[in-house]
């Protein structure tokens, strides 16, 4: 595989600006033999000449000299009774052979997963693989760190390892796109150090590159609305907004922009069952206002639910996502007015004010894989420039849910909104 340049803005950072991968490793549970004491310091003279890929080599000491050392420390620490510092050693080698371009791609990564599998209860192969696919695979970064962030059992969890994991965790999250995440880890490491945020190294980048939103602009409906996966499951959600919904791809939709501080999307239900001869579909629709107060939204809720003979039948308070909302039922005789038996729906109404880590949990990785490379360097290396997304609306977002269905199949409809709002997310 050959290596990319990625340009965040102009990323102008030397890879060894950040934590180096030798600090995983626990000291006390290396050999103590001279001959690996000797052979383990020429690896550390050679480490800031080989922890990052050089486009040109511009070292005083020849790079096929670091090649041929790291070889051969590499070559003795295989010929070790090695437990697993030695074999997370004998990886971090193979990584830095790969950036001297020592040796192929995938013999880093056969090691790294021949690792997982004989220790599957040490998250430092999966964090070490997540620094390494930052340096060669930027589409492979999250999800092993993703999994290392699992098995240390979060991300602000302090062990002896948290400093220079956050860091390459930090950096790594930044070059898959995932601005938010890197900020959130930027905390702890903060939190850890003493270090002000504003003298962390990325922070600027950590910053920038994301498109600035104005609740007075106009945005399309492409630009508010997005598409992804969440392991086996398809979301539709909005970075814009907030908001992230799982859906199923036979489910029709229909969905505006945001535009005068209003957007909508509306889902609409397979056929249900009415009787033993017609069916029906209902909508699951989520409004969003920005820029309003709560009379406002009252009044909007009650006018929708009342008009043209409509009544509310119930309210009381329920929590999404651990927010408190209102929670209506209402009806109206007059729609539907057929087999259907009349109108029955619910409206949700939710406040959900800003923080600066809202839409965290929908962020997702840059797919480089489905872009185009921005341009080349002269001498023919790809690069890519992050298109970015739409960050959140510095506001308090009133979300309106609405279920419209009908008397006659209100229960199977109530249960299919309830399954998606137990997977809906509001940030």
């Amino acid at each position: 595989m050959k290596k990319i340049i990625l340009f965040c803005l102009l990323l102008g950072l030397s890879f060894n600006a950040f934590s180096r991968a030798e600090q995983a490793l626990r000291k006390n549970k290396l050999p103590s033999k001279k001959e690996f004491k000797n052979q383990y310091a020429l690896f550390l003279e050679n480490e800031e000449l080989s922890d990052h890929w050089s486009q040109v080599w511009e070292y005083e000491k020849p790079k096929d000299d670091v090649i041929n050392e790291l070889k051969t420390f590499d070559s003795y620490l295989t010929s070790l009774k090695g437990n697993y510092e030695v074999n997370l050693l004998s990886f971090i080698t193979k990584t830095y052979l790969y950036n001297l371009d020592g040796i192929d791609f995938s013999e880093v990564v056969d090691f790294g997963e021949s690792l997982k599998q004989k220790y599957p209860k040490e998250y430092r192969t999966w964090w070490i693989m997540g620094l390494f696919y930052s340096m060669s695979a930027i589409n492979y970064i999250y999800p092993e760190y993703e999994k290392a962030v699992e098995m240390r059992g979060g991300i602000g969890i302090k062990d002896e390892w948290s400093v220079p994991f956050l860091s390459n965790y930090i950096y790594g999250c930044n070059m898959a796109g995932m601005k938010i995440h890197a900020r959130w880890a930027l905390n702890y490491y903060c939190q850890f150090t003493g270090t002000k945020p504003e003298d962390y190294y990325l922070y600027k980048l950590l910053f920038s590159n994301q498109a600035e939103s104005s609740i007075d602009e106009s945005y399309d409906l492409y630009d508010t609305w997005l598409f992804g996966e969440d392991g086996t499951e398809l979301r539709v959600f909005s970075t814009l907004l907030g908001v992230s919904i799982p859906v199923h791809e036979d489910w029709q939709m229909n969905a505006n922009g945001y535009e005068n501080g209003r957007a909508f999307i509306s889902i609409y239900s397979d056929p249900i069952a009415i009787n033993e001869t017609s069916r029906t579909r209902v909508s699951f629709s989520v409004f969003a206002f920005a820029n309003v107060d709560k009379n406002y939204i009252d009044t909007v809720v009650n006018n929708s639910m009342t008009k043209n003979g409509g009544s509310i039948t119930k309210k009381k308070s329920t929590t999404i996502n651990g927010i408190i909302a209102d929670y209506y039922v209402h009806e109206n005789p007059t729609v539907y007015d057929d087999e259907r038996n009349g109108m029955k729906g619910i409206v949700i109404v939710l406040a959900v004010p800003y923080n600066e880590f809202s839409g965290i949990s929908f962020e997702q990785p840059i797919d480089y894989s489905k872009t185009q490379a921005s341009g080349q360097t002269e001498d023919g290396m790809s690069y890519w420039a992050i298109k970015p997304q739409l960050n959140r609306l510095e506001s308090t977002i009133y979300f309106m849910i609405n279920l419209d269905a009908c008397n006659a199949c209100f229960d199977e409809a109530k249960d299919w909104m309830d399954s998606i709002l137990e997977g809906c997310i509001f940030e």
